[in-house]
């Protein structure tokens, strides 16, 4: 991506566009985002020039786009995927749509359609560790806390299994303690996968996590990220530590991350797969 070239932010909610925000003001980095309703917030958004949107509403997102000079795109942060019924598309939008609702289609699908439909307008859409690179997952430790050998065993058996789960499009993370395969994940998230291994595990070693990137992951978007409410629930469920996969995993506030990790007594290491 070229640094002369200005920044657009097509946002959701949560920290990353935060993250991204700030990195492009302490870099002289020219930005501009549109905010999609109602998971961006003005808050979140308030350091950087930004207009608010439907996610219907692609007309408006792509012609604000182009009226302010944009070249490169970032899709960042959550956004529910809205049922047809939900959407009350302009007429871009409706387009589409229609070219969406010829057969029903994954997520992953989904928005490599929605990304070719922007760069058939001209635009380039681009990945988050394009932008920030610091915010990728690299091998090795993060603090202080070490994983033990038998944690170790078990972020190798839950790399296999995780691997498996994304080749059928099923999830990217999986709970282990000593060598069983405590919950996986599926659609519902981080904190329900922990609650569900939480009411299995055994007395003894403590569970660990592994999250990986699924087979063919299109690094453009819906990268799997590692933030503080992650930590949070890590500590609440009684999980040791996480594992994730270097070089394809992004991790949201590292500092305070980090800091949060080691007063939890919580590993968090990079693994090169």
């Amino acid at each position: 991506m070229s640094d002369k070239k200005k920044l657009g932010m097509i946002a959701g909610g949560g920290m990353m566009p935060v993250e991204i925000i700030k990195y492009c003001n302490e870099h002289g980095k020219e930005i501009f985002v549109v905010g999609i309703e109602p998971y961006a917030q003005e808050e979140e958004l308030k350091d950087a020039p930004h207009i608010f949107a439907k996610i219907g509403e692609v007309g408006k997102i792509l012609k604000a786009m182009a009226k302010n000079d944009v070249h490169d795109i970032v899709l960042a942060g959550g956004i529910k995927r809205p049922s047809f019924k939900e959407l009350i598309p302009d007429w871009e939008g409706a387009k589409l749509m229609a070219k969406l609702a010829i057969k029903k289609m994954s997520d992953d699908n989904m928005f490599r359609a929605v990304m070719d439909e922007i760069e058939r307008h001209g635009f380039k859409v681009v990945g988050i560790e394009e932008v920030v690179p610091e915010m990728m997952f690299s091998e090795g430790l993060y603090g202080k806390v070490k994983p033990s050998s038998d944690d170790m065993d078990d972020i190798q058996r839950g790399i296999t299994v995780a691997k498996a789960l994304g080749a059928v499009d099923v999830g990217q993370a999986v709970i282990v303690q000593e060598g069983m395969v405590l919950a996986v994940e599926a659609i519902e998230g981080t904190d329900m996968i922990l609650s569900r291994a939480a009411t299995v595990k055994k007395q003894g070693k403590a569970p660990v996590m592994v999250k990986v990137l699924k087979p063919g992951q299109d690094m453009r978007v819906d990268l799997p990220a590692i933030g503080l409410q992650t930590i949070e629930q890590l500590k609440k469920y009684g999980i040791k530590g996480i594992a994730v996969e270097a070089g394809g995993i992004l991790l949201i506030e590292r500092e305070a991350v980090i800091k949060m990790a080691d007063d939890s007594g919580i590993f968090i290491i990079g693994m090169k797969i």
